[in-house]
């Protein structure tokens, strides 16, 4: 049985920060600091988009917290 192929969708950084809810310098120091954060692909010069599954894939890897936890 073959695993089904995501769909390969490419979205640009202002999709990625409207998907994470973050500032365009936070993504920037998750690119440098963050070895699980997905690299953008070059598509020309001064271009750079993000597949969108792994985009997902970061958010659905994020620790999952318990808000009101004693855990603080």
């Amino acid at each position: 049985m073959t695993k089904p192929q995501p769909d390969l969708q490419l979205i640009d950084r202002w999709e990625v920060i409207r998907m994470l809810g973050i500032s365009e310098s936070t993504l920037e120091r998750m690119l440098v600091r963050d070895a699980h954060f997905p690299l953008p692909r070059r598509l020309g010069t001064r271009t750079v988009r993000w597949l969108k599954h792994e985009v997902e894939g970061f958010i659905r890897s994020l620790e999952v917290v318990d808000y009101f936890g004693d855990d603080a």
